[in-house]
């Protein structure tokens, strides 16, 4: 499998996980995923987040017309547009139907090869990995930061967290929970992602040094490629680029 292709499978097994493990409802799936080489379709009425379409390349306005036929006006998709996609032709298209920017994301690869490590600029942060026997104080963590889950939903969903899979990790500061993430393994390929820090302890150098540990314990558990998707020039965006050594 080339490596496009395994960049592509490790984020739709991500995507299938999370549509498994959302807290927000207990309704079972309806997943469907339709892929070519031009888009990626993930549609799915009983989630209002998982409905979206994945613009790779070649697209036409024609096709995504069509395509929009599969998605219910309740739960309209969200459109991402990878840049090699990005046309004035599609973009026009979609602001005559309504579409608007949102946001933009820049996704982010790190060979594990590539890695350099970079000394921690706080000696009072330490790092935990949480495994499953933890999950219930993971739970009470999320719920901090406005998180709201049901008795019946976290009975439902536990078993998916704090697994050797979807991997949690924790930052302390004077023995105090403060910040977290996780990280998501597929095959050869490690996903990065949540990240939140309590608003009393944002920078702190939390993430920094969350973003260190989860690499580093990737890479020992045989992880060669490292993602995640930033908001440009953010904070998080320097941390990530700042771990890739430069030849």
């Amino acid at each position: 499998m080339n490596a496009e292709k395994s960049t592509k499978e490790a984020y739709k097994s991500y995507f299938i996980f999370n549509n498994q493990r959302t807290l927000s409802t207990i309704s079972p799936s309806e997943l469907s995923i339709t892929e070519t080489d031009e888009c990626s379709i993930f549609v799915d009425k009983t989630r209002r987040y998982d409905n979206q379409i994945v613009i790779h390349r070649g697209y036409t306005p024609e096709k995504l017309e069509e395509h929009l036929g599969l998605f219910h006006s309740s739960y309209w998709p969200e459109i991402a547009i990878e840049p090699q996609a990005n046309t004035p032709e599609i973009q026009t298209w979609l602001s005559n139907r309504g579409f608007s920017p949102a946001y933009d994301h820049e996704f982010l690869e790190l060979q594990a090869s590539h890695y350099q490590a970079i000394a921690s600029a706080s000696e009072s942060i330490s790092i935990e990995h949480w495994d499953h026997s933890k999950a219930d104080d993971f739970l009470a963590l999320l719920k901090t930061s406005g998180l709201e889950c049901t008795d019946d939903i976290w009975n439902d969903k536990r078993s998916l967290y704090c697994t050797d899979t979807f991997r949690c990790y924790i930052a302390t500061i004077d023995g105090k929970p403060c910040a977290w993430t996780t990280s998501y393994l597929h095959n050869d390929h490690g996903i990065l992602a949540n990240a939140y820090t309590q608003e009393s302890h944002r920078h702190k150098g939390c993430q920094s040094a969350l973003l260190r540990f989860r690499i580093e314990d990737a890479i020992s558990l045989g992880i060669q490629v490292l993602l995640t998707d930033v908001m440009p020039n953010s904070t998080s965006s320097k941390n990530c680029k700042s771990v890739e050594a430069v030849s």
